[in-house]
């Protein structure tokens, strides 16, 4: 993902309190929030879909100045105009890792391309 640069006129993004204490960003370090959501996702009542690959579950979803980037697992990501700030939030829960940057996160969590075409069955239980 592109590092994006906070636009002079935008405010720091207000991050809620959670249990994790999160440290201090070094300069040049972006705070981002992400989520893995294995199933489909339908805001607005249309179905995201991957332009590459046609996947249409199994995302990281990355949040970084107020703006929601879809990650998919063969690695097309793209800022998603239908989930907004509010929309990330109600999936966020609390913070139960902190990585070092969002290449760590990317590699750790399998959306470096590796696992790309892999699908597993979620388990209703």
């Amino acid at each position: 993902m592109t590092q994006p640069q906070q636009p002079d006129d935008q405010p720091t993004p207000r991050i809620p309190d959670y249990p994790v204490e999160i440290p201090d960003l070094l300069p040049g370090q972006v705070l981002t929030r992400s989520i893995v959501h294995g199933g489909e996702l339908r805001p607005r009542g249309f179905l995201i879909t991957c332009a590459c690959c046609l996947a249409t579950r199994d995302w990281l979803i990355v949040e970084v100045y107020g703006r929601v980037y879809i990650r998919c697992r063969c690695t097309h990501e793209w800022l998603e105009p239908d989930l907004d700030l509010d929309a990330f939030n109600d999936l966020f829960g609390e913070v139960d890792r902190v990585w070092d940057s969002l290449t760590d996160v990317i590699t750790s969590l399998g959306f470096d391309g590796l696992l790309a075409g892999t699908t597993w069955t979620l388990d209703p239980q």
